[in-house]
Order: structure tokens, then C-alpha cells, then sequence
């Protein structure tokens, strides 16, 4: 539960609005109105200063609401509006016979000015009440929607918001009064950071001659053009935040173009045929730093993703490591015993031998050792282990022949080999002894097993398959899922037997449809559910990483329906 937050502040707003109107009506009769605006002023910003962090309401919410002061200013428009009509009708009151050009186009210009300054006020106006009062109608909402992968298919105004408040204050860097985080830029409106293609800095100085007196306008402007064309523009007051502003966007950004707002006309003016170029070259070029970031980071990394784990308790991850290892190990031993295997997505083949998974019992009997509460060290050193490697070879006419080797050994030992095999070095052969053959359990379920894989489809139809991939690889496809170049997505975990299927959603549902498999005994079992774009590819990353675990009673089964399809397909 959220601790609410005492004194002035914690007054839900409008009531909060309302006790500042009436402070400064009553205090200003006795000390005048612009002390009282002061004091208020004064009021609030020491309030904010004490509960630093986000709002109350949230960023977006306190940006919309920010609006309500342009009702001043289409009040003050509307009163020059009022002006320009007294001229008017003053000027009709007159004696027009002796009217030159000149005094028609006064009267002229009078009508002119009163008419559009009225429209303009009232058009202010509304749009003030509308974002205080009617966020989901705002412009800022409407820019957030305008920028998901199916806009007709948005959620509501708080959904919105609250997902661009939770990644501002994340990895909010703030810049005057415009935040970056990781996907969102915020300010008068919103920009999303994967679809930016082209930015552009603003920070001119206008001159206006009146006479003798010259007055000068400097704009600071951020201008975004995303994947879809659509511009964005947020202003800044601070000109020296304008860099620090598009540093930080380079590297939250690292594929985008930085131009000067000079050239912003004609990058504007492209045809669709250059436009596509540039989204192409754009694609090329980050696929080529991701790959280069990806096998930078293998390098030194320690994690294998071409291994899965099946640890004591049941639960399956391809992030494999040997403190996870070791972890594994250490539950077998608490336990008094247990087990735990190693797959390789692609087995190693030598000498006409294939080496496809290690399995490891682990035991540590309290009652055989002549000690009194163990610790962890004396399990160590203590227990035993047995390895059994699984291997198969192919015979005539594709027929696999299975057989394998044991090994008991140390709990030190067995984590070596282990350690090693995860990283695909076989281990050596000296001391391991044959066993029975274990195809038997094998052929009890006749199921094909498809080999793992990881295919995708773009939404111009361009489908990909990779039979070796990584984690970072299905982190990208969920990234796709999310900013709609993916249409669809496919995964198959080592073992062929678990597969989540992503289907993007069509103009008239916006929703994707997951197909997952679920083993059930000797028997595979088939759920189905809709879900937003956001939502699959989470489901997509927790499938992945072997930590899927959803509420089974909100998918529907369709295990007969697939068995009939896959019947017809055959």
C-alpha cells in the first residue's frame, strides 16, 4: 500500500487547484493579488522541494493539468478580442462620408482582428479544459496512442500514462522540462525513442522591428520525425539544455540521424521512395550494432544460451551459468538427493558420435556419514555423484541407435565436468562406464521432435528462421513485437516439444493471439489466449528464460484442434 503523503500536498487534486484560488482571492483583498499570487507561488515550489520524485498523479497527468494556466492566457486574448470589437463599433458609431481607403481598411482589419482573436480564445480555452479536465482526449495522450503499434486498439488514458510514467521514473534524465527515459520522450507531448528515425535541434533568435524598437524571440525546440513521419515538437526553455538534450538522446537512440534544424524542410520532403531507403539503411544499421554489441559481449560473457537447464525442481532456463550450476548442485545435496541434466540446443558431433545431453545424481545420505549438522562444506566434500551421458549415433536409413556412459565421481569432480560440458567441451571418456541402452524411454512416446528454432515474420511478409540463436536474439523479436516490425514469432526450445507461437493482430483486433504448448504426462497439451502486443512479448522473454508460469485457468485449451490440424497436415 502506498504511504499518502501529509499536509498541503497530499490534497487530491482539484481540491488542491480550489484552495490556491481561494487563498489568493481572500489574501489578496487584504495585501493585494500579486503578493498573495507570490505567496502561493512561493507555497508550492516549497511543497515540491519536499516531496521530491514523481507526482502524485504522475508525470503525464501533471503535464496535462499544467494546461489550465493557458486559460489566463485565453482570457487575455479574449479581452484583447473585446478591445478590437469596441474599435469596431466605435468606428460604426462614426461619420463615414468623409471616410478615406484608409479608414475602411482600419474597419476592415478591426473586424478581421476581433473575429480571429475570438476564435483563437476560444479555441485556447477548450483545449485548457479539455486536457485539465478530459486527459484521455488530450494532446498528449493522443501523441502516446498515435505512436503504439495499433492505435485504434490503445488502452485508456490511465494505461497510457502509466506506462510512460513507470519508464520515466526508471530512467528518467531530465532536461529542463522535457524527460528522456529508455523508451519515452516527455514533454508538451510524447515521443517514442524506438521509432525515432531523424532529430533536430532547434535554438534560433527572431528579430521583430516596430519603429525604433526591436524585439527578439529565442526558440529552443527538440523536432522528432519517427518511422511513421509524424512530427514532434518539444519546447525547452533552458538553451543550454538543447545539448546535453541531444547527447542524450544519441545514446538512447544510437540508430537515429542528428541534423540541424536547417536541413529539417527538406528531410520533411522526401518521397516515400527515399523515406523507405532511409528506414532500410536505418534497419541495416542497427542489426549490424547489435550483432557487433552481441559478440562483443560474448566474449567475456559466461552465460551459454545454446544450453538448457533442467534444474531439481522441474523448472527449465537457458541461461546457464556455473553459479547456476553450482546452485543446482547445492539443492541435490540439501535435499539428500536429487537430479539434473544439461541439453545442448545443438549437439556436438565427433567421430560419428553424437553427444546430445549429461545428466547428474547427486546424493548426500546424513544417516552414512558420521556427521552431526553438516554444513554446506562437508556436503561437498562428502557426497557423491553420477554422471550419465546421453549419446546417439545414426545408423542406416536415419534410424538412431542410443547409448550412453556413467560415471561416479566427487561432488568437485562432477561440477568440473559439468561446467565444461556446458560450454561444449566432452569430457574424458577414461573411467566411464557403459550402461543399458536408454532409447527404450524414448520410444514410449513416438512424437516427431522438431530440432529448436527461432523464426519470425516482418509485416511485409519477409519471414527469417535461425536454428541458433540467443537470448539477446528473442529480446529483439519482443522489441518487434512491441514496435510492430514483427508480424509474427516462433519458439522452440531444446527438446522440440516446447513452442510459443506469437500471431500479431489485424486492423479489426488489435490484440496478439499466443499459442504455448504445456507437457502433461505422455501427452502435449496445446492453451491459446489474447493479450496486448506489451503483454506477448513478456510471456515471449519468461518463456525463453525458462520462468513461464501464467494463470493456466485464463487460457483456453485447443489441444483437439491442433491434433485435428496436424492430422490434416499429414
Amino acid at each position: 500500500m502506498e504511504e499518502k503523503k501529509k499536509g498541503f500536498s497530499g490534497i487530491p487534486w482539484p481540491w488542491n487547484l480550489i484552495l490556491s484560488i481561494v487563498f489568493v482571492a481572500g489574501a489578496g483583498f487584504f495585501i493585494g493579488y500579486l503578493w498573495s499570487f507570490l505567496i502561493a507561488m512561493g507555497a508550492s515550489a516549497w511543497m515540491k522541494s519536499r516531496n521530491p520524485g514523481m507526482p502524485s498523479g504522475g508525470y503525464c497527468l501533471e503535464k496535462t493539468r499544467k494546461q489550465l494556466s493557458s486559460l489566463g492566457i485565453a482570457v487575455l486574448i479574449l479581452f484583447f478580442a473585446f478591445c478590437a470589437a469596441v474599435y469596431t463599433w466605435m468606428m460604426l458609431e462614426e461619420d463615414r462620408t468623409a471616410w478615406e481607403t484608409m479608414e475602411y481598411a482600419k474597419f476592415a482589419g478591426s473586424i478581421v482582428m476581433s473575429a480571429a482573436l475570438f476564435l483563437l480564445g476560444i479555441y485556447t480555452a477548450y483545449i485548457a479544459i479539455r486536457d485539465t479536465f478530459w486527459p484521455q482526449n488530450s494532446t498528449l495522450a493522443r501523441s502516446i496512442r498515435s505512436q503504439l503499434p495499433y492505435p485504434d486498439a490503445a488502452p485508456g488514458a490511465a494505461e497510457l500514462f502509466a506506462m510512460v510514467d513507470k519508464d520515466i521514473e526508471e530512467n528518467g534524465q531530465w532536461f529542463d522540462k522535457i524527460a528522456v527515459g529508455k523508451e519515452w520522450i516527455l514533454g508538451e507531448v510524447a515521443g517514442c525513442i524506438p521509432r525515432i528515425r531523424v532529430y533536430f535541434g532547434r535554438d534560433e533568435i527572431r528579430t521583430r522591428r516596430s519603429g525604433e524598437r526591436v524585439n527578439s524571440t529565442r526558440i529552443v525546440e527538440l523536432h522528432i520525425l519517427d518511422d511513421r513521419r509524424q512530427h514532434h515538437i518539444l519546447s525547452l526553455r533552458n538553451p543550454r539544455e538543447l545539448e546535453p538534450l541531444l547527447n542524450c538522446i544519441s545514446l538512447r537512440a544510437p540508430d537515429a540521424i542528428c541534423r540541424p534544424y536547417s536541413e529539417f524542410g527538406r528531410w520533411q520532403g522526401k518521397s516515400d521512395m527515399e523515406w523507405e531507403n532511409l528506414l532500410r539503411e536505418f534497419r541495416v544499421k542497427q542489426g549490424s550494432r547489435e550483432m557487433s554489441s552481441f559478440q562483443i559481449g560474448n566474449r567475456d560473457a559466461d552465460i551459454q544460451q545454446n544450453v538448457t537447464l533442467t534444474r531439481p525442481d522441474g523448472s527449465v532456463t537457458s541461461r546457464v551459468t556455473p553459479d547456476l550450476i553450482h546452485q543446482s548442485m547445492t539443492e541435490c545435496l540439501q535435499e539428500g538427493e536429487g537430479s539434473f541434466s544439461l541439453a545442448l540446443g545443438c549437439p556436438i558431433e565427433q567421430h560419428n558420435v553424437r553427444y546430445v545431453e549429461m545428466e547428474c545424481f547427486a546424493s548426500f545420505y546424513e544417516d552414512m556419514e558420521d556427521v552431526e549438522n553438516p554444513t554446506l562444506e562437508d556436503m561437498m566434500e562428502l557426497g557423491e555423484a553420477e554422471l550419465f551421458l546421453k549419446m546417439t549415433d545414426v545408423g542406416e536409413a536415419g534410424k538412431n541407435h542410443y547409448f550412453g556412459r556413467v560415471f561416479e565421481t566427487d561432488i568437485q569432480t562432477a561440477e568440473e565436468i559439468l561446467k565444461a560440458w556446458a560450454k561444449g567441451v566432452i569430457p574424458n571418456m577414461t573411467g566411464w562406464e557403459a550402461t543399458p541402452m536408454w532409447e527404450k524411454k524414448e520410444q514410449a512416446v513416438k512424437r516427431e521432435v522438431p530440432p529448436p528454432h527461432l523464426a519470425l515474420m516482418s509485416p511485409s511478409g519477409v519471414f527469417q528462421s535461425h536454428d541458433r540463436f540467443t537470448i539477446e536474439d528473442v529480446e529483439v523479436v519482443a522489441e518487434g513485437l512491441v514496435d510492430g516490425s514483427c508480424q509474427m514469432a516462433e519458439l522452440v526450445l531444446t527438446g522440440g516439444y516446447l513452442l510459443m507461437r506469437i500471431d500479431g493482430g489485424s486492423k479489426m483486433d488489435g490484440r496478439c493471439t499466443v499459442t504455448v504448448t504445456r507437457p502433461d504426462g505422455a501427452k502435449l497439451r496445446f492453451f491459446k489466449n489474447q493479450c496486448t502486443h506489451r503483454q506477448a512479448a513478456a510471456w515471449l522473454l519468461e518463456f525463453a528464460s525458462g520462468n513461464f508460469a501464467p494463470d493456466w485457468k485464463e487460457w483456453k485449451d485447443c489441444t483437439r484442434q491442433a491434433e485435428r490440424d496436424m492430422a490434416h497436415k499429414k
